[in-house]
């Protein structure tokens, strides 16, 4: 109960103040106003924007009032889900928005989001959301994050808040379908995170800025970047904004959204600095051999939006480049073109996987990479009768480090078309899936594959005396002090029988692939009008 001064009170005179106090909307509407702060509930319950509380006049102070006057309120004691949602919100503020440094800048993440969490109760709710995920995954608790109930608390009114409003802001909207994005990531839910991209993406495609305050409009003009490279990052998406041939964009049974270009949100103007296709190659092949030699502490990256030091930031600088290469020649490209820079764009995707993986030694990392792995599978699909050879690296990478049994399968049945490297290595890949699912009954997802079960391979050797080939690999933790185990693959199981006294051709193939060294593999001939050296 309040406390306060004896001083009588004018009843009328107070409910003349209480309505002076009362928000810019509830006025407007002549409807008693609950003063609620930041914005009043009862603007947002009826899906208005509350337009926020006049700014007090200042008032010729009474000689005959009191200095001061205390006064103690009672509050009630907030509840745990008070003080957890505190606890959250002061988490993303410390250690997730920091975190976020591969899609948007600093400002965003740290400034513009954290404002509106003051503003819009859907942006509060879901960056509350966002950090308790966030931070189960960070601190690796022991539940599972999507059973958190704060999380679904907070996450459950942000979307009913979100249903409700009836002429919504675009900027909090696109701000929401990115912390809803946010969210998806930290529970590996690429489906979910895909569906809230393409929902951002048609919002952008129909914005006009003519119809929406500057401080909005300023507000829109970070977004769109971040919406816009997401576009060329994500490969559903970039399958349709680049089409590999016109029976593609044509297709009757592909999913599609209004017309709209989101992209002139990066096109700056700047000039490209590759001219030829081999260019690009050679400089993405420069940034794969980081990715397979490098070695980081720590955890792998989260989500997309946190970056892996040094890789990220020139994956991203390539990728923009070489939307300018392609943009260029897109115009007076042949089929072969069009097949080069479709093939290049996979071997990105490629190299953005192991990026994120490779470096930190963890082998179940990959898992968390099904959308952009399975994409390159259906992209491999397309290429196979055109660029055979061109396709062994990552059908290897996929048959070997990709968990899931239909999709490792799949890249192993088209391994076995691409001559006889191909199938050299399908022997060696079908080796590693038979070790990893030796104790597993009925393997169909990556998760039914346990870590303890998962090889990395290190090399191949040619034993002369036991006329063998030795595979040689590790298991977790996959470190110099791991001690080596190996398996033979009799010589008649591979193709051919190499000469003691010639190089193996088999190990030089495989030490190759395990770099994804895909230039390898890019001007050679169809091996099955070729035998290789070293048989």
């Amino acid at each position: 109960m309040a406390k306060a001064s004896a001083r009588p009170v004018d009843p009328k005179s107070n409910g003349t103040k209480r309505r002076g106090k009362a928000c810019i909307t509830c006025k407007i509407r002549r409807v008693k106003c609950d003063l609620g702060r930041p914005s009043c509930q009862r603007c947002l319950s009826t899906g208005r924007k509350c337009d926020g509380y006049p700014i007090p006049q200042p008032k010729q102070q009474d000689r005959n009032a009191p200095v001061a006057m205390l006064m103690v309120v009672d509050y009630p004691v907030p509840s745990h889900c008070d003080h957890a949602a505190l606890a959250a919100f002061q988490y993303f503020i410390q250690a997730c928005a920091p975190a976020l440094l591969n899609y948007g800048s600093h400002h965003f993440w740290n400034e513009l989001v954290l404002q509106a969490c003051y503003i819009d109760e859907s942006i509060k709710h879901l960056t509350i959301a966002a950090s308790r995920l966030g931070s189960h995954r960070m601190l690796k608790a022991s539940d599972e994050p999507a059973s958190d109930p704060i999380y679904l608390t907070h996450y459950g009114r942000a979307l009913k808040v979100l249903s409700r409003q009836q002429d919504p802001d675009p900027a909090f909207l696109l701000m929401a379908c990115l912390l809803l994005i946010l969210c998806d990531e930290f529970q590996e839910n690429s489906f979910a995170a895909l569906q809230n991209l393409i929902a951002g993406r048609k919002i952008l495609a129909t914005y006009q800025p003519r119809h929406h305050p500057k401080q909005r409009s300023d507000i829109i003009q970070e977004i769109g970047p971040i919406f816009a490279r997401l576009e060329l990052q994500t490969g559903e998406l970039y399958s349709q904004v680049r089409p590999l041939s016109d029976g593609w964009k044509s297709n009757k049974h592909r999913k599609t959204w209004p017309q709209g270009d989101i992209q002139h949100f990066v096109h700056d103007g700047t000039r490209g600095q590759w001219t030829t296709v081999d260019e690009a190659m050679q400089s993405l092949q420069a940034i794969t051999f980081e990715c397979t030699s490098q070695q980081v502490e720590g955890t792998p990256p989260l989500t997309r939006f946190h970056a892996v030091p040094n890789l990220t930031t020139r994956l991203n600088d390539w990728l923009d480049q070489y939307t300018l290469l392609e943009t260029r020649i897109h115009s007076r490209a042949t089929r072969t073109d069009h097949a080069d820079f479709y093939l290049l764009r996979t071997y990105h995707i490629c190299t953005y996987v192991l990026s994120r993986c490779e470096p930190f030694k963890q082998e179940i990392a990959f898992d968390a990479y099904s959308s952009n792995v399975e994409y390159v599978i259906v992209s491999c699909g397309f290429l196979i009768r055109a660029v055979k050879m061109r396709l062994v690296p990552i059908l290897f990478m996929v048959a070997t480090r990709y968990r899931d049994a239909s999709y490792r399968r799949r890249a192993l049945c088209m391994l076995k078309q691409c001559g006889l490297d191909g199938q050299i290595l399908a022997k060696i890949a079908l080796r590693v899936i038979r070790i990893e699912e030796k104790n597993v009954s009925e393997p169909i997802t990556c998760s039914d594959i346990p870590e303890e079960s998962r090889i990395r391979l290190v090399d191949l050797v040619f034993d002369v005396d036991v006329a063998a080939y030795i595979l040689r690999f590790k298991r977790k933790p996959y470190d110099e002090d791991t001690r080596l185990e190996y398996t033979s693959i009799p010589a008649p199981a591979l193709p051919w029988n190499p000469a003691p006294e010639k190089p193996v051709h088999a190990a030089e193939l495989l030490k190759s692939v395990l770099r994804f060294d895909f230039m390898s593999f890019w001007n050679q001939d169809d091996p099955a009008f070729a035998v290789p050296d070293g048989f």
